[in-house]
């Protein structure tokens, strides 16, 4: 299924029959990976009859998508989804990174220790801050990555909750769309109770990007 996805897309943006591909290859290039069109990720899951084909565009982070039918591989439709980062953060102006990391059980942290120095060598970092994001990639619509970060935190409920006490924890979201794109975001009561749970609050930044399709005349 795959294989027969990757040549129908590649066969689409290298000669488009869609007008709305030629539009967008217009105003916009997608990344290229040893000669093809690069494939940042395949959804089967998000609809029950279409899978999604995630294509990244040079220097944008938001993604051009194509719609496939399950049943037939035929492609539905071409559009862009939003790129989204979903992470935990936690500062503090009294721990260290060091310290942070030893108050829960989750691994592949990232971060930084209150008086490092910041990567430019020239001044010191002033606070401490730890961060878990165990999705790194964007192509995934925020609700699904938000439910899967807090799986994640769930596993150290106790942990997360002490992170909360001693340091200035939060979920933070970095939702990159496109100009055209939608900026409606909602969360469901379970997201909202999960997090409550965690003793969790989430920072929400929404980024505009990309380049108007031409009118067609």
């Amino acid at each position: 299924m795959r294989e027969k996805l990757i040549e129908k897309v590649i066969s689409e943006i290298e000669n488009p029959t869609f007008e709305t591909t030629k539009q967008y290859l217009e105003v916009h290039n997608v990344e290229f990976d040893n000669g093809k069109p690069k494939i940042e990720r395949i959804d089967y899951d998000f609809f029950d009859n279409v899978n999604i084909v995630y294509l990244p565009i040079q220097n944008e982070p938001f993604f051009l998508t194509l719609q496939f039918s399950k049943e037939t591989d035929e492609l539905l439709g071409i559009g862009t989804e939003n790129g989204n980062q979903v992470y935990l953060t936690a500062t503090s102006e009294n721990l260290t990174f060091e310290q942070l990391s030893e108050l829960t059980k989750l691994n592949g942290l990232s971060g930084w220790s209150i008086d490092e120095l910041r990567p430019n060598r020239r001044s010191k970092y002033t606070f401490s801050r730890i961060s878990f994001e165990p999705i790194k990639s964007r192509a995934f619509d925020l609700e699904t990555k938000l439910k899967l970060l807090l799986t994640e935190l769930e596993k150290d409920l106790d942990g997360i909750k002490k992170l909360t006490e001693k340091a200035n924890a939060t979920i933070s979201v970095h939702h990159q769309q496109y100009i055209d794109g939608n900026k409606g975001i909602n969360f469901d009561i379970e997201t909202i109770s999960r997090m409550s749970k965690l003793n969790l609050g989430i920072n929400i930044d929404q980024y505009v990007f990309g380049n108007e399709l031409k009118s067609v005349l």
